[in-house]
């Protein structure tokens, strides 16, 4: 397999051009970089019995996310190629998991993060601010960067949730989300 670049296409069907160094956050795609999908035509992942991505035939070299559209995945790349020369960003063989084990295992490298509660820098607060909670977007990207794996980006995501909860009743909690409209709407479409 190359160095240069991987070809990922959007759910949507929009092709992108990834640089090993910035595809390498994701344990996703450092996986197929590292050759562990490369033998394969017409491999499905399967995470909790939804279809992740389909590998493409191996000579074509590339990804098709099955549901990740065009502008959440500019978003991840856009968030990657600004992250790529930070520490936090490097995935070491640690932080790989172990799933021939049942004992939930911990990386060292975030439970350090936690110990230390880094603030959310101004460029990853704009970053974040960019998603909606009444759109849906800031749930999308959370679930890009959950299944493309790609840690430093879902903590941040997920410490700018935290921020935005922190301190608030749970009445002003399901205000946030719109929990009340969401539950409204449910109720309304089943009867």
């Amino acid at each position: 397999m190359s160095e240069g670049n991987l070809k990922v296409i959007s759910s949507d069907g929009q092709e992108f051009q990834i640089d090993h160094d910035i595809a390498k956050q994701s344990k996703l795609f450092r996986s197929y970089f590292d050759g562990e999908y490369f033998h394969t035509i017409d491999y499905y992942i399967i995470i909790q019995q939804t279809v992740l991505v389909k590998i493409q035939d191996s000579f074509d070299e590339s990804i098709k996310l099955a549901f990740t559209d065009a502008s959440i995945l500019k978003s991840v790349i856009d968030f990657c190629e600004h992250h790529k020369n930070d520490p936090e960003a490097e995935i070491s063989d640690d932080d790989d998991d172990d799933d021939d084990n049942d004992n939930i295992k911990i990386p060292k490298k975030d439970v350090q993060q936690v110990k230390q509660r880094k603030p959310v820098s101004e460029w990853d607060r704009a970053f974040i601010q960019r998603f909606s909670i009444r759109d849906g977007s800031l749930f999308d990207i959370i679930a890009a960067a959950n299944y493309l794996d790609i840690p430093i980006l879902l903590n941040t995501i997920c410490k700018s949730v935290i921020y935005l909860i922190k301190g608030k009743t749970s009445a002003e909690i399901k205000e946030i989300f719109k929990i009340a409209e969401v539950l409204n709407e449910t109720t309304t479409s089943s009867t």
